[in-house]
């Protein structure tokens, strides 16, 4: 009886770690198995990326832990600079559309009327904490998904959009003031231009209210964000 428990033990005990290992290996991604991951852009753990070589992240990214990305090796999904993604939230590249004959078990593996999409979150993006992307999400320069939110179709830059599903609600900031945050964090060649916001606002922010300010950014506020940024290591833009 002795043998079989020192047996029973030792298997509980070789069972234990090869779940560490596997636990370890699905929610501890490096930053080498990426297709891409810009200087400074973090991952906070745990996260999970099913298609690791299909995720690219440009520089000053950070994706929040809970994080699971859910891909196949046809679908991308790219993070731009500056983007952030909040705890737990899921982006997903497939769905499966019910079809006749098709049980759900064998709907997902057997790819039949499925909606495939890559997708792209652009700069300077803030996504909520459990926010859920869907396939047809593309996520517009500088805008913000709120929390719990579930988008499934294309948010226009500088938009606060809420919701399930998602809408737009507000706009960021003032044209005069989106002028100013592109100068700040853009290098002149990559800034969406004038005429290009007017006819975005013209077409999507008519009569919303402002989510943000142009206020707070005293000589003191100055000297915070030049510590952070030397903190942080933050990749400047030119």
């Amino acid at each position: 009886m002795s043998w079989i428990r020192k047996r029973l033990r030792d298997n509980t005990l070789v069972i234990k770690l090869y779940a560490l290992k596997l636990f370890w290996n699905r929610y501890f991604p490096v930053r080498k198995e990426l297709g891409a991951c810009g200087s400074n852009s973090r991952l906070e753990y745990p996260v999970c990326f099913e298609t690791r070589g299909n995720v690219f992240l440009e520089e000053n990214v950070r994706i929040r832990g809970g994080c699971h990305i859910i891909n196949s090796a046809a679908e991308k999904v790219v993070i731009k600079k500056y983007s952030v993604l909040a705890p737990n939230c899921t982006i997903i590249t497939n769905s499966h559309r019910s079809t006749v004959t098709v049980p759900h078990f064998l709907l997902g593996a057997s790819h039949i009327n499925d909606k495939s999409c890559d997708i792209i979150i652009e700069e300077d993006v803030w996504v909520g904490a459990n926010v859920v992307l869907l396939p047809g999400a593309h996520l517009g320069r500088g805008c913000i998904i709120g929390a719990g939110s579930v988008v499934s179709k294309p948010i226009p830059p500088y938009a606060l959009a809420v919701g399930s599903p998602a809408k737009v609600i507000q706009k960021k900031f003032e044209l005069s003031d989106v002028l100013e945050h592109e100068k700040a964090l853009y290098c002149e060649a990559d800034r969406l231009s004038e005429e290009f916001l007017r006819e975005l606002y013209a077409e999507h922010f008519e009569g919303l209210k402002t989510y943000g300010t142009a206020e707070g950014i005293d000589d003191a506020a100055r000297e915070r964000l030049a510590r952070l940024k030397t903190a942080t290591r933050f990749v400047e833009p030119c």
